[in-house]
């Protein structure tokens, strides 16, 4: 008996049909997909849209039952000089070596944000892990629902609509690590915002609370932005340096904004902190490699990175068992030098 041919279901869409729309060969759509640098922009910009009007989508489910040595999790990143990315990348190797699964890193361009992770999510990888602020770009965007591949929010500064995430509660912490200055007699109080994330707000509301308990208010001439790089912090820091009436108390976005603060105001002649006390955030290792030893809020960067990775892992051996969740880690205050008491007439 001669068995009839299997018939491809009418709403699968190849790699042929997304070329043919697109203008280009086969070769280059799996070359996109594959993310490979030797593809002009314009032919990728070409395949991207050809596979959005088809809603071509690969086989991310077939992969998964591929074996565990085979299967690839994406981290993409921005900033390298930024601790978080160090901190991150150690969690994140820790779980995909327990599990057997390999780690890809790649940059993306902050001008294309979405082109990047729409370009790296349908190559062969089988799940994303999203630092901030991309993962939040990529949750209010809506991208994440055209991409057929599980992804993660690494550290957000708020939950996301349909992403799951592990992180700290951002606001609470903030509202703590404040209250504890104003515990300390501090009452002109500056804050450091990260611009582009949402982890900016989010903190920026738990000061504010902390100061309004105490009938304050966190004034705009002591509210600025810096990327959290110690370059951006320095060129913030000198500006401060020079303003007729500074704060008495700094709460940095990161500690290397915070190093490059207490650095600049010993090049002013401002001791730290018999003048103005400073506060890191994160409890990177530079927080302890500067005079005097940053007070700071530790963030546990590597255990959050180990367990989305985790957490991904599931999601991309049971897919049926997805679930919108988030994950809190505990945060803590870590007093150290930077920060003394402040006579409330000040």
């Amino acid at each position: 008996m001669t068995k009839r041919p299997r018939r491809r279901s009418k709403n699968v869409v190849t790699m042929a049909e997304v070329a043919n729309l697109a203008g280009v060969s086969t070769m280059t759509v799996s070359n996109v997909l594959n993310n490979k640098p030797s593809v002009l922009p314009e032919r990728r910009r070409a395949v991207l849209e050809a596979m959005d009007k088809l809603n071509y989508r690969p086989n991310v489910a077939a992969r998964a039952l591929a074996s565990a040595g085979s299967i690839r999790i994406g981290l993409l990143y921005r900033d390298v000089e930024n601790a978080l990315l160090g901190a991150m990348l150690v969690g994140a190797l820790k779980a995909s070596a327990r599990f057997g699964f390999q780690l890809i890193i790649r940059s993306y361009d902050e001008t294309k944000p979405l082109d990047d992770v729409a370009a790296f999510a349908v190559s062969e990888i089988d799940g994303l892990l999203l630092p901030p602020p991309l993962c939040e770009l990529v949750s209010f965007s809506g991208i994440s629902a055209k991409l057929s591949i599980p992804m993660i929010g690494l550290a957000p500064g708020t939950n996301l609509s349909d992403i799951p995430a592990v992180r700290i509660d951002d606001e609470v912490a903030a509202y703590e690590v404040t209250h504890l200055l104003l515990e300390k007699g501090h009452r002109r109080i500056g804050f450091v915002k990260l611009p582009g994330a949402m982890v900016g707000q989010t903190r920026l509301a738990g000061v504010q609370r902390a100061l309004a308990e105490h009938g304050e208010v966190l004034e705009e001439r002591f509210i600025w932005e810096a990327r959290p790089i110690y370059e951006a912090g320095l060129a913030l820091a000198d500006m401060v340096c020079k303003m007729e009436e500074r704060p008495t108390a700094i709460l940095a976005g990161s500690d290397d904004i915070a190093a490059a603060f207490v650095n600049v105001m010993h090049r002013c002649g401002l001791h730290v902190p018999e003048d103005i006390s400073i506060v890191g955030f994160d409890d990177t290792p530079i927080a302890v490699k500067i005079w005097p030893a940053l007070t700071t809020v530790r963030q546990p960067l590597a255990r959050i990175a180990e367990q989305a990775t985790e957490r991904l892992i599931q999601m991309i051996r049971n897919p049926e068992q997805y679930t919108n969740d988030v994950i809190y880690i505990p945060h803590e205050i870590i007093q150290r030098a930077s920060v003394s008491e402040r006579p409330l007439q000040d």
